[in-house]
Parts: C-alpha cells; sequence; structure tokens
C-alpha cells in the first residue's frame, strides 16, 4: 500500500496546535514543530515554529490550521 498525504483545514484552539500544522500569526504563516504546551502564565500556551522562534498566546485563542492527514492508497 501506498501513503498518500493529505491536508485539511480545520479551528481549533491554540492549546490543540500539532506538530505541522500550518497557521497565519501575527500575518506570517508559521509552522509548528511540536504540539503546544502550557506556560506559567495562566490559561496561555508557548509554540515554537519550524525555523526558529516561537510565541506564547492565549490556550482558547482560535487558530485555523492546515493538518497532514496520512491516508492509504490500496493499488491494484
Amino acid at each position: 500500500m501506498t501513503t498518500i498525504p493529505a491536508f485539511i483545514t480545520l479551528t481549533v484552539t491554540a492549546r490543540d496546535i500539532r506538530a505541522g500544522d500550518v497557521f497565519t500569526l501575527h500575518g506570517h504563516e508559521r509552522t509548528a514543530t511540536h504540539s503546544t504546551w502550557p506556560t506559567a502564565l495562566r490559561n496561555h500556551v508557548h509554540i515554537s515554529f519550524v525555523g526558529g522562534g516561537d510565541a506564547v498566546i492565549p490556550a482558547d485563542r482560535t487558530v485555523t490550521v492546515t493538518r497532514a492527514q496520512v491516508s492509504q492508497c490500496a493499488t491494484a
């Protein structure tokens, strides 16, 4: 079987961002290196970006992400 990446667009809260998710933050397209994690600031999460940099944003902030979903393709 061959695997084919399929991309879907989802609206999630910042706490649900996963590694590899692509989204726009402060007018720039970003890709998350890891899933978000809580910070010392109450109700905020930390996100690190591919290529460097990071951000701390409210955990309940709505973010539209593009996420890869791997599906299997059977060939005959």
